[in-house]
């Protein structure tokens, strides 16, 4: 019988045998843990940003793709559903979204910009509609009554422009929203005191 030549390991070659037989395994966690940690930081983030303490609702809200960087998006959800509140985005209500979202410094190539053009390429979701109420709701909760009545008239003066933007374009007499638009504002209103 021959005798086996006799190798000598330390702890560091030891390791590194281990790590060797368990790479993949460890990557695979490592990536879970990486990507734990940064939904966990997106969500402490997202709650700072907004002053929302229910984690449900985060969770909801980064389900949208709503992070601190492109939350501006998330003004221009009720103007998106009134748009598509009729089933059809006209070139009229999408440029006058995209003038919306330019005078709230939403620019091509910003995070919000992006989530709001894949809102207006897609449409909105009833989802996404429930999560934006909830989101006003919450936020409301920060606000004395003047600044709710603010909010509130700011949403509703934007949300109508886009309801009747075809009407004017149209020139329509007597009624210059459709009544998917009007129930889509009553709606709107309704999330307010």
């Amino acid at each position: 019988m021959t005798e086996q030549p006799h190798h000598t390991f330390n702890e560091a070659d030891y390791q590194n045998l281990l790590d060797s037989m368990f790479v993949e395994k460890n990557e695979a966690l490592w990536e879970k843990l990486r990507a734990q940690i940064a939904e966990e930081n997106l969500v402490e983030e997202l709650s700072k940003a907004t002053a929302i303490t229910d984690r449900g609702l985060i969770e909801r809200l980064i389900g949208l793709g709503i992070t601190p960087r492109n939350m501006a998006a998330l003004t221009m959800y009720p103007m998106v559903s009134v748009a598509y509140a009729d089933g059809v985005l006209n070139i009229e209500e999408r440029e006058l979204i995209m003038k919306m979202a330019h005078e709230w410094n939403m620019n091509p190539g910003d995070p919000g910009f992006e989530v709001l053009n894949h809102w207006l390429q897609h449409g909105p979701t009833e989802e996404g509609f429930q999560v934006w109420k909830k989101y006003i709701q919450a936020v409301m909760t920060q606000m004395d009554s003047q600044q709710i009545a603010d909010l509130k008239q700011s949403v509703m003066t934007r949300a109508t422009a886009v309801a009747t933007a075809v009407g004017d374009i149209l020139g329509r007499f007597g009624n210059r929203t459709t009544k998917s638009e009007d129930a889509r504002l009553a709606e709107i209103e309704s999330v307010f005191p």
